[in-house]
């Protein structure tokens, strides 16, 4: 008996001297701090998962490395293979300099944005991919009396899409594709207010500040500060039973998709004048994870069960500019969409699958140009 306790706490004793195995997670490599609605990318630039609110993730299949991990306002990360660590983001800072407002009634702000859009339904043998580029912007008004007969909405100005298509045994890349419903950029809207800081974030210090309002189901909006920036995540599902939400639009279209996970961030370059309004915003990202039922969705797949969808898009800030009412009525009524497109040097380059992506689907539309025509 006295061998068998003896025993036991010798083992015991081994397990609690033993360090315990690391649970991986996303973090900020300055603060260490846990980053939340972070993308997760597999080696064919399928957007697989995301990050939540404590960093941590569903277990990614050994199949899927090398991964790409993306979250607004920090270095894209790369890990070639499992690791049992936490995994750093080195966050990125963007200076857009002073903004020079000419001394007239010029009060309404127009900015100019660079979006990608990445965007991916999956079942456990098909796959479709989408990666669209846009050239966007939208007028924000100063005052409630400075009215030009429109809104904040974000306009598409110009667009480059391009699908891939592994599906039945398949694969295929496209320029221009048709999609089973239209972007999700024209539902994106960005604060047109502004934001004042919590009292916490007034007290001295050089510690990051974190500000937290809970919902129903999850943190309705988090607020981080530190001396480089302001971001601001809001979870657009907080409220929603059980965390999910399916819109009646879509019911409508046949492009049913409960969502499951819907967050957007702000990021804004830091001040300390305790309020941060639309000029100061410089990036911006909208993640979604879903699950389709829509016929028109599982159609693009020929599935006759649910497919899973994910989405992100990045905004980036191109220019900020200020216009009076005559200029900005001009500019609403102005509906082309052939805008140039304008890539900040600040984004981060395209990873390798998605750029393969790119070059394919050109390279199979200019092969299909060349070839002739049946008469």
């Amino acid at each position: 008996m006295v061998n068998r306790i003896l025993f036991l706490f010798f083992w015991g004793a081994l397990l609690i001297a033993l360090p315990a195995e690391a649970q991986r997670r996303v973090v900020d490599a300055d603060d260490h701090l846990p980053v939340s609605t972070a993308s997760i990318f597999d080696a064919t630039g399928n957007v697989i998962g995301l990050t939540w609110d404590d960093g941590d993730f569903s277990k990614i299949p050994a199949a899927a490395y090398p991964i790409t991990i993306r979250c607004m306002g920090y270095e894209p990360l790369v890990i070639p293979r499992p690791e049992d660590k936490d995994w750093e983001m080195m966050p990125v800072y963007q200076d857009m300099g002073e903004v020079v407002v000419i001394p007239v009634r010029r009060n309404i702000l127009k900015q100019k944005f660079y979006v990608r859009q990445y965007f991916c339904m999956s079942n456990p043998s098909d796959t479709v991919t989408f990666f669209i580029e846009n050239m966007a912007n939208r007028l924000v008004r100063s005052s409630k009396e400075d009215k030009f007969g429109g809104n904040s909405s974000l306009r598409i100005r110009a667009t480059r899409c391009y699908g891939r298509y592994n599906v039945d045994d398949r694969d295929s890349c496209v320029v221009n594709p048709e999609t089973p419903f239209p972007s999700f950029l024209n539902l994106l809207h960005l604060e047109d207010e502004q934001i004042t800081l919590p009292e916490s974030f007034t007290q001295a210090g050089d510690k990051p500040k974190i500000y937290e309002e809970p919902g129903k189901s999850g943190m309705k909006l988090v607020l981080k500060q530190n001396a480089q920036s302001f971001v601001a995540i809001m979870d657009m599902l907080a409220e929603e039973k059980d965390h999910t939400y399916s819109p009646w639009a879509l019911k409508a279209l046949g492009c049913t998709m409960d969502f499951n996970q819907l967050y957007k961030t702000e990021v804004y370059c830091a001040n300390d004048t305790g309020v941060y309004q639309p000029k100061d915003l410089t990036q911006a990202s909208f993640v979604m994870e879903a699950e389709g039922r829509g016929k028109f969705i599982r159609k693009a797949l020929n599935s006759d069960k649910p497919v899973d969808v994910f989405m992100m898009i990045e905004i980036y800030l191109v220019e900020n500019d200020f216009l009076s009412k005559e200029e900005a009525k001009a500019e609403y009524k102005d509906k082309s969409a052939d805008a140039k497109f304008e890539i900040p040097a600040f984004v981060p380059p395209l990873d390798a699958a998605t750029l393969q992506l790119v070059e394919r689907a050109k390279a199979e539309a200019a092969k299909r140009k060349s070839e002739p025509t049946e008469k």
